[in-house]
């Protein structure tokens, strides 16, 4: 009898959601077509740079912090990314709702023109062994052919990211 009790809480133990927390540095910016492919233009990838790290747009080496919960059962998740307001004159914390995005092969999540940042795409993703985390800030440039994506991935143009963040630009 023991051991019906004991499969019978490990395998209650297997189905709890996991509940998390990552921390992902914003260290990379890219040029970014309104396909969600790379934008290789030099000059655009530049003025990126310099607009992710002007006072009023700050991202570039902020900590985003993400709390998640994921069910890998029933597949029920939630998450919520905290980071720095942008404008560097309101030292304040934004908390951004994300909702799952459906990319194969791991644990994604994105916020399109949240209320706290209407101009941006709010992005986080994990691995499916709940290591990896990443976290993204697509900053929308209205006028502009290219839009900037600031990120903790060195190479965020080889996932399903990238083909959502197409999908939803258009």
């Amino acid at each position: 009898m023991s051991s019906f009790a004991a499969l019978s809480y490990s395998a209650a133990t297997l189905a709890a959601p996991v509940q998390g927390k990552a921390s992902a540095r914003l260290t990379h910016v890219f040029a970014t077509l309104q396909t969600g492919q790379p934008d290789n233009k030099p000059e655009d990838n530049a003025a990126c740079r310099k607009q992710v790290s002007a006072p009023g747009s700050r991202y570039l080496g902020v900590t985003v912090t993400t709390q998640y919960s994921i069910d890998a059962q029933t597949m029920l998740m939630t998450a919520t990314s905290s980071l720095p307001s942008p404008q560097a004159t309101k030292p304040i914390q934004l908390s951004i709702k994300l909702s799952p995005l459906g990319i194969a092969g791991q644990y994604a999540f994105g916020a399109f023109r949240p209320p706290a940042l209407p101009n941006n795409y709010v992005l986080f993703s994990i691995g499916l062994d709940f290591k990896g985390a990443k976290s993204s800030v697509l900053v929308l440039n209205e006028g502009k052919d290219y839009n900037c994506l600031v990120t903790s991935d060195p190479t965020p143009f080889n996932g399903g990211v990238s083909e959502k963040l197409g999908a939803e630009q258009k």
